[in-house]
């Protein structure tokens, strides 16, 4: 990955990436500025073709000024989402081969463990046997697969944007109850039962008297509340489990104290850090802000170091996850 040698620190500099990934990402810049121009072309013909069609309906149906503006307002919107399609789709294709250049050389560098598939994504079955959410996942959607073992540790992650949908007949309501990065890792310790640890969000809304009363309403497949004994952590999270003695045995001191601070670093709006123990693996879901996409292409400038930087940080920044959990430390170590 880097080309010069170490310094007296041991470290390369981040900032010396191989000149092979450097000559391509020149060659994908020219190709992402040709798309670019071949996309806007394509796009400004669809849309004055669109508008021509419009303007062609509304003359052979005119009515009242009213209706006729109602009705160039409407071609209007259709006609501007219509001819962002075709530009939508063609620089998708070179989007995915920056990722497909950048994400496999950086993970090399990482981890030579690790893989990365820019269309795959956590299977349906795998979120859903999490339990962390209560909503229907009707409308399911990742990408950014990024699997293997990490120090040893065998993780999986990926971005997923998970939605319920409501359809009366007449009209249909979409509410994304899950927008960001779901991440599976090998506990390292076998365990018999489930646990839960979700943002309390019910005694931050109501207060701690009826919060605790909403709380204590078990869940469906999820078995009980239990209290910890951290008063700090009791503020952020709630704790459901199957059995209280192997939930205090997982959740010790110094993980609470991770959990919490990986809670303040990943707070977006309303949607908190959740956390789920099952089947000897952890499963943890990290909201991300509205629009984040990560391992992106940057639309405009330069494809040089700046941009690598950029989504090596990213890699880094869900990577240190397992890394505060401390999930290859040997005390870990499965019997």
């Amino acid at each position: 990955m880097y080309s010069r040698e170490p310094d007296r620190t041991g470290c390369r500099p981040a900032s010396s990436f191989s000149p092979e990934l450097m000559e391509a990402l020149a060659e994908l810049r020219l190709r992402r500025d040709r798309t670019r121009k071949t996309a806007l072309i394509v796009t400004a013909v669809c849309l004055v073709l669109f508008l021509l069609l419009g303007l062609g309906f509304m003359a052979s149906e005119a009515g009242s000024g009213a209706e006729a503006g109602g009705m160039l307002v409407g071609f209007l919107f259709t006609a501007v989402f219509v001819a962002a399609i075709p530009y939508t789709l063609m620089m998708r294709g070179v989007k995915i081969q920056y990722s497909k250049l950048v994400v496999p050389a950086l993970l090399r560098d990482i981890d030579p463990g690790l893989t990365y598939d820019p269309a795959g994504y956590i299977p349906k079955a795998d979120f859903k046997r999490a339990k962390i959410f209560s909503y229907r996942a009707d409308s399911y959607h990742g990408e950014d697969l990024v699997r293997g073992t990490y120090k040893g540790v065998p993780i999986r992650f990926s971005e997923l944007k998970v939605q319920e949908v409501h359809n009366n007949g007449k009209n249909t309501n979409r509410h994304t109850f899950f927008d960001g990065v779901f991440l599976i890792a090998d506990f390292h310790k076998d365990f018999k039962y489930r646990h839960w640890v979700l943002p309390d969000t019910a005694e931050a809304a109501f207060g701690q008297v009826f919060g605790n009363f909403l709380q204590k309403l078990n869940l469906p497949g999820r078995g009980h509340m239990t209290r910890m004994e951290d008063p700090a952590f009791e503020k952020k999270f709630v704790v459901y489990t199957e059995d209280d003695v192997e939930a205090r045995y997982i959740l010790t001191p110094k993980l609470m104290q991770t959990m919490m601070s990986l809670y303040d670093r990943y707070r977006t709006g309303a949607s908190r850090l959740a956390f789920a123990f099952l089947e000897s693996n952890v499963f943890i879901a990290i909201p991300m802000p509205s629009g984040r996409n990560l391992f992106e292409m940057p639309s405009h400038g330069d494809l040089g170091e700046e941009a690598v930087r950029q989504t090596q940080a990213e890699l880094k920044e869900i990577l240190s996850v397992f890394d505060a959990m401390d999930l290859d430390l040997r005390l870990w170590s499965k019997t």
